[in-house]
């Protein structure tokens, strides 16, 4: 690989990283707390907004750094004509240096997708199915395009996620909804801050993995 383009992937691999670990640590640090001070009502469709939105941008920062990382991984073994690609690759990884921690940084980077898949996605999946129930939507302009649905069955998460019937969320650029069409109980509210509490701490996992992927791979390229 030329050096001019080797250049290029660490510098978009790890800046991909750090800012999509200071985006997620952003959610858990600021946004969680604004929404813990609201009723559910209110807080319940600004949560499905954030998912919405994060959907579309931190999988893609996860998947272009840790590709990134592992191309810079391959890059830095040495031709070695007596040695098989595989033996050249082990013998390195366990040695150290930067190809074992472009390793750590792709590995860390791709990790935030089983952490969200695995462990998140049944706590996100409660919050919008009480989203859903309370009547709220996606956004405005999803909440306008199932104006007519009000009194119908509440949609289920994945129902929710899939779209069906609903404006393209790849095309749905408008605000989130200000509230949802029932007000909340009590009971609700603090469902909801605890379901909010759990989600907080694993998104904080999240940051943390990605942003350690940023600094291994930072930490390779000034090795």
């Amino acid at each position: 690989m030329p050096a001019s383009s080797s250049i290029i992937i660490q510098i978009t691999s790890i800046s991909t990283a750090l800012l999509a670990s200071g985006g997620i640590a952003t959610l858990s640090l600021f946004d969680i707390p604004e929404l813990q001070s609201q009723p559910a009502s209110r807080s319940l469709p600004l949560t499905r907004w954030l998912f919405s939105r994060g959907s579309h941008i931190f999988p893609s920062a996860a998947i272009l750094s840790s590709t990134g990382f592992a191309l810079l991984a391959y890059n830095a073994l040495p031709s070695s004509p007596n040695s098989s690609a595989v033996s050249t690759f082990v013998q390195h990884l366990t040695r150290g240096g930067p190809v074992s921690l472009y390793v750590a940084a792709a590995a860390l980077s791709a990790s935030i997708g089983p952490i969200t898949t695995l462990i998140m996605l049944p706590t996100n999946f409660k919050l919008i199915e009480m989203n859903e129930r309370l009547g709220g939507a996606r956004s405005e302009k999803s909440a306008d395009t199932r104006e007519g649905d009000v009194g119908g069955k509440a949609r289920s998460a994945e129902e929710s996620v899939d779209g069906k019937g609903d404006v393209s969320q790849w095309s749905d650029l408008s605000k989130p909804q200000s509230r949802t069409q029932r007000e909340s109980s009590k009971e609700e509210d603090e469902e909801v801050k605890r379901l909010l509490s759990v989600f907080s701490f694993w998104n904080s996992v999240r940051a943390v993995a990605i942003g350690l992927g940023g600094v291994a791979g930072l930490t390779a390229a000034l090795a």
